[in-house]
């Protein structure tokens, strides 16, 4: 893709490391991400974000006029005219996505004039990597920052899950209440005494 999106996809070493991590963890599994981490993540997704912005509607007319000279027709010239003007109103793909490495693609797999769903899947392919970044970057924003607990995290177990915590709580706080009542003498607080 054009050089916008390559450079808001420039990633330092941490947070590239940390979004393959991202991508190869096991499902479940909690992946905690370093405060300076998550911040370089929140301008890198801003950056995508601003990539991704869907193109000017002359650019996507532009790009299917010349896809339209390109492949073979058998389309009048006031159809080809409606045709594209109908297709950019609802292509809202990024200036990037509309390339000449795309219309070659494009001009290369289209006998004739594709439709509209053919365009899209050729376009989807232009920007993939893209959708694939910005989803990892969400992730990376979304995960816990190092050294901070978990907020909320009783109310999301399940009864059986509370259960289970609710009795290793009370058997934390038996003991704690069991050295209390002992003094230092008795080997309170030392493993020998649990």
């Amino acid at each position: 893709m054009a050089q916008d999106l390559a450079r808001a996809t420039a990633f330092s070493q941490s947070l590239g490391s940390w979004l393959q991590r991202a991508e190869t963890e096991t499902p479940g599994s909690t992946l905690s991400i370093p405060p300076s981490v998550r911040a370089e993540a929140e301008r890198a997704l801003q950056a995508v974000e601003d990539a991704l912005q869907p193109a000017p509607q002359a650019t996507v007319e532009r790009w299917l006029g010349a896809l339209g000279t390109l492949v073979a027709g058998q389309l009048s010239a006031e159809d080809a005219r409606t045709r594209i003007a109908a297709y950019a109103a609802m292509l809202n793909y990024p200036r990037q996505a509309y390339t000449r490495s795309s219309l070659d693609a494009a001009a290369r797999s289209c006998k004739w004039f594709p439709s509209y769903a053919e365009v899209c899947q050729l376009l989807d392919a232009e920007v993939a990597a893209a959708h694939r970044q910005r989803h990892l970057l969400r992730r990376a924003i979304a995960a816990p920052v190092e050294g901070d607990r978990p907020v909320g995290r009783y109310s999301a177990m399940t009864d059986a899950q509370r259960a289970e915590f609710d009795a290793a709580m009370a058997k934390f706080r038996s003991r704690f209440a069991s050295d209390a009542s002992r003094s230092a003498e008795d080997g309170a607080g030392t493993p020998e005494a649990r």
